[in-house]
């Protein structure tokens, strides 16, 4: 008899062998994307495997407490000078969806949720985390997000250093990770948060509740710590086995018209961001190559040391990330909302 344990476990052991080879090929994301491709591969050949929903709600207040961590009392001092590029980049966020979903939309035909939130240029794992919330189709966001994530890493650094000629500059940070003190706080925080969150009807409270109350206690300076290495590797590897064990069922037709249109997507994205870029660049007197990895529809985490490594503010990118994830997560529930009365 199979039971969900051992579901579990060959969930994580098939993602752990498709995370280490994405690895040693230096993908982007690997434990990540790896343990998606190589779950979905194994999902849709008929293997025995899932992730429970208590552990995929525990990673999703995991995930919660890590994006807090991205607010630093550093951040405060530069957030005057910084207001005229984050609210830019809030307007960016409306203009590069709309254009994105009705892509999504009128040219691969879907549905309007799945459309919204596989045009929103947010997160993969909080994007799916919302649009599951949302009843939109996860496959196709999966697909969407996790193509467009992948494309736009490979681009950009490669743009960056070959069309303007930045050097890669080698990162002498050391990171000290939390300690038991910091982790036993961080876990009352995402206890708190998510029952707070879920008692005053936030939206997607497992994420928002443990996330602004991470995000205060950095900002506070009572954490300085970062999550260890480790614990950012686990969580990636059981979001990717997570999503991958989904595709029971699926076709490869369908998967590979869902990334023709994904690619699509991304030339669409890809363009708006430049141009806005270029934009507000021109009106704030702002670096364009560093708005460019502000605005970029990629990864939080992977813009972020984009720049590190590239001698551009991460401070400048990740905080430009971070106020367009508050609007995304804030924000869409009630586009949602819309969406559902248009439709009564």
């Amino acid at each position: 008899m199979i039971t969900s344990l051992s579901r579990f476990v060959l969930s994580i052991l098939i993602g752990a062998v498709g995370g280490y080879i994405f690895y040693i090929l230096h993908f982007p994301l690997p434990w990540l994307l790896g343990a998606l491709c190589s779950t979905l591969v194994a999902s849709m050949a008929g293997a025995p495997i899932d992730v429970s929903n208590g552990i995929r709600n525990l990673v999703i207040v995991i995930i919660g407490l890590v994006l807090g961590s991205t607010f630093t009392p550093d951040i405060l001092k530069h957030i005057p000078d910084w207001i005229p590029t984050l609210s830019a980049a809030v307007i960016y966020v409306a203009v590069v969806t709309f254009i994105a979903q009705l892509y999504c939309r009128k040219v691969a035909g879907m549905d309007a949720v799945t459309a919204l939130f596989s045009g929103l240029p947010g997160g993969l794992s909080e994007m799916i985390i919302l649009g599951e919330e949302a009843g939109a189709d996860v496959k196709k966001i999966t697909l969407a997000h996790a193509v467009r994530v992948v494309g736009v890493l490979l681009f950009i650094p490669f743009l960056l250093t070959y069309g303007f000629h930045l050097e890669q500059v080698v990162d002498t940070h050391v990171p000290q990770y939390w300690h038991l003190p910091d982790a036993l706080l961080l876990v009352a925080c995402g206890i708190v948060g998510m029952y707070g969150a879920k008692l005053i009807r936030l939206p997607a409270y497992r994420l928002t509740g443990p996330l602004i109350l991470s995000s205060i206690v950095y900002l506070n300076g009572v954490i300085v710590t970062e999550p260890p290495e480790w614990a950012s590797l686990i969580i990636q590897l059981i979001l990717g086995s997570s999503i991958g064990s989904r595709f029971y069922g699926t076709t490869y037709k369908e998967i590979v018209t869902v990334v023709a249109h994904a690619f699509g997507m991304i030339v669409v994205m890809l363009a708006v961001t430049f141009a806005s870029a270029y934009v507000i660049a021109y009106l704030t007197g702002f670096s364009y190559t560093a708005l460019i990895l502000a605005l970029s529809p990629g990864g939080f985490a992977e813009m972020a040391l984009a720049a590190l490594s590239m001698g551009i503010d991460p401070a400048f990118v990740t905080t430009h990330h971070a106020m367009r994830l508050f609007a995304i997560v804030f924000v869409t529930p009630f586009i949602i909302k819309l969406i559902a009365r248009r439709k009564k």
